[in-house]
């Protein structure tokens, strides 16, 4: 009998231990080893120390840029790339302009403001929350060649009526400063980039959302051949980050809306469609612009009275890439530019 409990207590023991061995297995970050066909993969880099002193630690995820040193160790996450914020908007996506950054650092004139405003069109766009209207699409529908007539309340909510969108994005790069030094695989860079960016509701002209992005300087250590470019652009994809999701998050306190693009008979044709979210079958309503009430004092403006509702539609039929055709269920009068919302 002894014998028995002695052979239990050991078959007990010897699974606990297999159990706790692992859940220690599983816990562990899993490695590979970086090739080429990894490059594009969002990764974990890491901990560094800071140059200036040991106690600045720190974890990025941030997408590799270049391809890596071969043979370099990747701790690679198995989840996708970060997914900000839908769950903050709803199934609808609003829609943005981003007009093209002001460089204002010693490096101006070498496409550093191009660089970045595609850099955070893409971040946007890969967020799955937002919608990027094309420069080339405003300066068509407004008639102006020069994105500098943006900056009027006037201009903003003649940019809502004609194309559907609900915010504007301007920014500036105020700090881009690269250093390198010599490493025992070459040349080694680090750098440091400061983005200014402002949020615009197109409906009042009012800020919505001003942002800051930074990179921590050891985020763009890179190593080798053109690694003062490497560095810079590290940097930059770490700064946008925190404007990205900035962005997202003051687009979050509006109330989504689209507009009337054109009129046929009994059919209405809005600028918003498959890209932005809507579904056939869909009901809309379709409201006449509200007047825009200031502050008596301030003269900020306020916002809009509610406009009266001019009738109900359901959607039918997407067209291109982000318009779609609804068919008049009910009510009149429905003109170009006027304000469309997702029926309740």
């Amino acid at each position: 009998m002894q014998a028995k409990k002695l052979v239990v207590l050991v078959v007990i023991i010897t699974t606990c231990a297999f159990l706790i061995s692992s859940c220690t297995v599983f816990k562990k970050k899993e490695k590979e080893v970086y090739d080429k066909k990894g490059e594009g993969q969002w990764v974990y880099s890491s901990q560094k120390p800071s140059p200036y002193g040991d106690q600045k630690r720190g974890t990025s995820y941030s997408k590799r840029p270049y391809p890596g040193q071969e043979g370099e160790e990747v701790a690679y996450a198995r989840e996708t790339k970060p997914f900000i914020a839908p769950y903050l908007l709803g199934r609808l996506k609003y829609k943005v302009v981003v007009v093209e950054f002001q460089d204002n650092t010693k490096k101006g004139g070498q496409g550093l403001g191009a660089l970045v405003t595609q850099e955070l069109t893409k971040q946007l766009e890969e967020s799955g929350a937002v919608v990027v209207v094309t420069m080339d699409a405003v300066k068509k529908s407004m008639g102006r060649s020069d994105a500098g007539f943006l900056s009027t309340s006037s201009a903003l909510w003649k940019l809502r009526g004609l194309l559907g969108a609900q915010g504007l994005v301007t920014g500036t790069i105020q700090d881009a400063l690269v250093g390198t030094g010599a490493s025992g695989r070459g040349t080694e860079a680090m750098a440091v980039t400061k983005l200014e960016v402002t949020v615009f509701d197109t409906e009042t002209g009012n800020t919505i959302r001003s942002i800051t992005g930074e990179n921590p300087i050891y985020a763009s250590r890179a190593v080798g051949e053109l690694s003062e470019d490497k560095a810079l652009i590290k940097a930059i994809d770490f700064a946008l980050g925190g404007v990205t999701e900035g962005i997202i998050r003051g687009l979050a306190g509006l109330e989504w809306s689209t507009s009337v693009a054109s009129v046929e008979g009994s059919k209405i044709y809005l600028n918003a469609g498959k890209s932005t979210g809507l579904k056939v079958g869909d009901m809309v309503e379709v409201y006449s612009a509200g007047r825009l009430m200031k502050h008596p004092v301030s003269g900020v403006s306020l916002g809009r009275l509610p406009g009266k509702l001019k009738g109900k539609a359901k959607v039918t039929e997407f067209l291109g890439i982000d318009a779609s055709q609804t068919d008049i269920e009910s009510g009149g009068g429905i003109a170009t530019g006027d304000v469309v919302r997702l029926s309740k």
